[in-house]
């Protein structure tokens, strides 16, 4: 008599498979949030790195860097993220007001000359240096100008041109110029119901020199109810309305040499959220913003001590501009 052949039935290899199949759906969002958790917390440190980078800075300088600086009448402004680069273990791309006697020809190194224009072939190296610190590592959503952590070839000829801000390095935080002002906007008023004056924050936009960067005694409310960083993910670069292929009149919001990545909290819009929103109104070409990132729940704040916070989109308006404020008096603090 011959014996049968010890092995699975068809039957029983369905089971098999299906209870495989079972344990992967339970096991993949385990996963997915282990990787999420370490994402967050890289990108808590890299807010932390720079908010304490920022704290030396003001230490050494006695304020903190402007939040932008127009090196001369028609340029492109350039960004608070550029001027302490030192602090940040950067130096090879830090600011200098050295001469520059013909911007269209390469730099002898990857300094960011103010003297020349942002865009131009001379800045080329310092623009396009990738500063890891400021990428937050969870960033999925990313305007169609961007890919990855650059500006891509916007018009799609094979060339990366910097005057149309192709292949600069991209910035995931926005610097907080304060809550957005405004009677227009009703629903961000102070507490005795006044609307917000403007620049109420740290890194306020339109100084003319580092002397006009806030020294620390100006932050009445306390450096840990005052925000000074918060996560704006994904920019890249929006098109000038009056033009309708890229030009060197467009807004490079995303990257980390313009100044477009200092913000007012609090969007335009009198409904969309303030954390969160949906990602056309967080990349809104516009100096009221909201807080954006791909946490699940919310995003991330850096306070004037130090300290990292994570914003959850339940907190209120009324909260999170008042955080946004160096100096409105207002009785609030991170978590309420």
């Amino acid at each position: 008599m011959r014996r049968p052949h010890a092995g699975f039935t068809i039957v029983e290899l369905l089971v098999v498979v299906a209870i495989i199949g079972v344990l992967i759906g339970l096991l993949l969002p385990a996963v997915q949030a282990v990787r999420e958790s370490a994402r967050r917390a890289s990108c808590q440190n890299n807010l932390r790195q720079i908010g304490l980078a920022m704290a030396h800075f003001a230490d050494a300088r006695k304020r903190y860097p402007p939040g932008q600086i127009q090196p001369k009448v028609g340029w492109k402004y350039v960004s608070w993220s550029a001027f302490f680069l030192d602090f940040l273990d950067q130096p090879q791309v830090q600011t200098t007001w050295q001469a520059v006697a013909d911007d269209t020809v390469a730099a002898p190194d990857a300094r960011l000359y103010l003297k020349a224009r942002l865009a131009s072939e001379y800045n080329r190296r310092a623009t396009a240096t990738l500063v890891p610190t400021y990428l937050c590592p969870s960033t999925v959503r990313t305007q169609p100008s961007r890919s990855g952590s650059r500006i891509a070839d916007r018009n799609g000829d094979g060339v990366i041109d910097p005057a149309l801000y192709e292949g600069f390095a991209c910035i995931d935080y926005s610097g907080c110029a304060g809550a957005t002002p405004g009677s227009v906007r009703a629903r961000y008023r102070q507490p005795n119901g006044v609307p917000y004056p403007s620049k109420t924050g740290v890194l306020i936009s339109g100084p003319n020199s580092f002397e006009d960067g806030i020294a620390v005694r100006q932050i009445t409310d306390g450096l840990s109810k005052t925000i000074l960083l918060f996560e704006l993910s994904g920019l890249g670069v929006n098109l000038d309305p009056a033009k309708a292929t890229p030009s060197s009149a467009d807004d490079p919001q995303g990257a980390w040499a313009s100044a477009l990545n200092c913000n007012s909290i609090g969007p335009d819009s009198a409904t969309a959220a303030l954390v969160n929103p949906a990602a056309d109104v967080a990349w809104d070409d516009d100096a009221y913003a909201a807080l954006f990132s791909d946490h699940p729940g919310g995003a991330q704040v850096a306070m004037c001590d130090g300290s990292v916070h994570f914003v959850a989109e339940s907190t209120s308006d009324a909260v999170l501009v008042g955080l946004a404020s160096r100096n409105c008096g207002e009785a609030v603090g991170v978590g309420q």
